[in-house]
């Protein structure tokens, strides 16, 4: 009997240690904070007043109203800035991206308009030495960029590509090479971080033949036409769904055309949660 009864004791102490050990199911509000960290929320915050800083580099200037009504309209604070030189482009970005602001907002915006290489843009200068684009990126990263972190950054970019010939080649190895390794190397300070510093980028780019301006100065941009269209009317809806229709939109557009009135769009992202450009 008394062994009986131990069994029968021992096994509720399993049962009770059983009934403690069965993880709890809760849904994502319920648990919140003690979530693991690697588990990313659903959906991006977007309730900041104004939600972030657009900046809007236009070295061209045919889709000036287009975009800060676009933009304002979604509720961010349009920074406009019309017909820089490379020297500008790089310097108004960089002021931009240092700007103590950003750590109140809840995302970033940069629409950038200009002839350029495949990878660069030229600005207004007549030279081909260019900047290259994957240095405007890593301006916004999360080591130069720490009141960005976590935040979304998107990156609109319609570039008039100019034939590229070898000196713009040897320029852009150079901007793009030990100078820029210097800078981040005494900015970056290594810490504890859970989110990467490449994280939360959507970088959409688009080209086109300078061709386009050549024939019509003054035509505006398909790409930035079909964007700002999609962003204003179906704001609700998730920005990469919208993406994804823009692409069908100009490729529409394309089987209409010429060869040198074609666009071409590419899209890269590294978004971790779902974003929708609606505070509402």
């Amino acid at each position: 009997m008394l062994q009986n009864g131990r069994r029968k004791e021992q096994r509720m102490v399993v049962e009770q240690l059983g009934i403690q050990r069965e993880p709890v199911k809760t849904s994502i509000q319920e648990s919140g904070t003690f979530l693991p960290q690697h588990i990313p929320e659903e959906r991006y915050r977007m309730q900041s007043k104004p939600l972030g800083i657009c900046l809007i580099i236009d070295c061209i200037g045919n889709d000036k109203d287009l975009l800060q009504d676009t933009f304002t309209s979604l509720g961010f604070e349009v920074q406009y800035f019309r017909y820089l030189s490379v020297d500008g482009i790089i310097q108004i970005l960089h002021q931009v991206a240092c700007m103590p602001q950003h750590q109140n907002y809840d995302s970033f915006v940069c629409v950038l308009v200009s002839r350029g290489g495949s990878q660069s843009v030229f600005g207004v200068d007549q030279t081909r030495s260019g900047c290259p684009l994957d240095q405007i990126r890593r301006m916004f990263m999360g080591d130069l960029c720490p009141s960005l972190l976590g935040k979304p950054k998107l990156f609109f970019i319609q570039i008039y590509v100019v034939s590229e010939d070898q000196q713009e080649v040897s320029s852009l190895l150079e901007v793009d090479g030990a100078g820029m390794n210097i800078v981040e190397s005494k900015v970056r300070q290594p810490g504890p971080c859970m989110v990467h510093r490449e994280a939360d980028f959507l970088w959409s780019l688009c080209r086109a033949d300078v061709a386009l301006l050549e024939q019509s100065p003054c035509s505006p941009s398909v790409y930035l036409q079909c964007l700002s269209q999609k962003l204003q009317q179906e704001r609700k809806r998730p920005l990469l769904d919208l993406h994804i229709e823009l692409h069908s939109k100009v490729y529409d557009w394309n089987s209409r055309v010429s060869a040198k009135e074609k666009y071409s769009v590419w899209l890269q992202h590294t978004l971790r949660k779902k974003l929708i450009l609606s505070c509402k």
